[in-house]
């Protein structure tokens, strides 16, 4: 008789994972159509609706993923890093937290790479000057040159035209 009594437990879904199921759907669809804002506003507004359930933490996750999208151009990846640590930070059982490991350390290696870049770019820069340099000496060194080879031959024409004249200003018996 006990038995008889008992109801029969439901495996419907919880009306909010319902909800997360919908709305993370709607917004991977704005994000494939480059509608990165509105994708972000659609999981803000679950997270909201929705505080501390399992769909409220997944929207911190793809809230990160869509900001590294290289054509979000909302996006950047020192706020993406920043929505992988968050989500990283809840103690829940968060069904994509090696995904976030991941991607946090993917994201991380972007920083340093464009950090190194960008002090790379100042030897770099560096280089292009000594190079530039280089150059302006190796013009220097082909213009003394040239000046050089001017004197020399400016100097054999003064000569030249000094014997003749010598040759002109004497008489024909050697005196002048």
């Amino acid at each position: 008789m006990t038995f008889g009594c008992a109801h029969p437990r439901s495996d419907s879904p919880a009306p909010a994972d319902v909800a997360w199921g919908t709305t993370l759907d709607s917004a991977q669809r704005l994000a494939a159509a480059a509608q990165y804002a509105s994708a972000d506003s659609l999981l803000a507004m679950f997270a909201r609706n929705e505080p501390g359930s399992t769909g409220a933490h997944e929207a911190i996750f793809w809230h990160g993923v869509f900001l590294l999208e290289p054509a979000n151009k909302s996006g950047s990846w020192h706020k993406a890093l920043a929505a992988f640590d968050g989500y990283l930070s809840l103690s829940d059982p968060l069904p994509h937290r090696s995904e976030a490991m991941v991607l946090r350390r993917t994201t991380r290696l972007i920083d340093s790479l464009s950090q190194s870049r960008s002090m790379d770019s100042v030897p770099a820069m560096h280089l292009v000057v000594s190079g530039d340099s280089l150059q302006e000496t190796t013009r220097e060194q082909e213009a003394a040159k040239m000046v050089k080879t001017l004197q020399d031959s400016l100097n054999k024409t003064t000569a030249e035209l000094e014997r003749i004249k010598k040759r002109l200003t004497t008489t024909p018996t050697g005196k002048p």
